[in-house]
């Protein structure tokens, strides 16, 4: 066998080795689209995942305005090992409200409704 035919076929299981490792890696992700409205509209929404029991509370991403339709991807372990998920609605002249999952019932809602929703009516503050 020529080194020529050698490298092709290293080539080719290489290739299939770092295909399978990708296949791998995108099963170990879950994809949670969110759906958020509020009352009034053009809200802040923030997202947490508090993933590893513990430690300090990690910080709130921001992820848009509502109204919001979007996805967001969420590792196993996220998901397994997080004490919550959160999701803080923010806007200037109004309390912020925030709701929180247990990473588990996040997902159960996502597989029986589609989507994770939220419609928060947002309370004047007297400031």
């Amino acid at each position: 066998m020529g080194v020529k035919a050698t490298y092709t076929r290293m080539s080719v299981f290489v290739g299939l080795g770092c295909s399978a490792m990708l296949m791998v890696g995108c099963a170990s992700t879950r994809s949670i689209p969110f759906t958020i409205q509020s009352d009034p509209l053009g809200a802040y929404v923030l997202l947490q995942v508090d993933a590893i029991p513990g430690t300090e509370s990690p910080d709130w991403i921001y992820i848009g305005n509502t109204p919001l339709s979007t996805t967001r991807t969420l590792t196993t372990r996220d998901v397994k090992q997080a004490k919550s998920v959160a999701i803080r609605v923010m806007k200037e002249g109004y309390f912020d409200q925030t709701k929180e999952w247990q990473a588990q019932s996040l997902v159960a809602e996502q597989k029986e409704k589609g989507t994770v929703f939220w419609n928060p009516k947002l309370v004047r503050s007297t400031e």
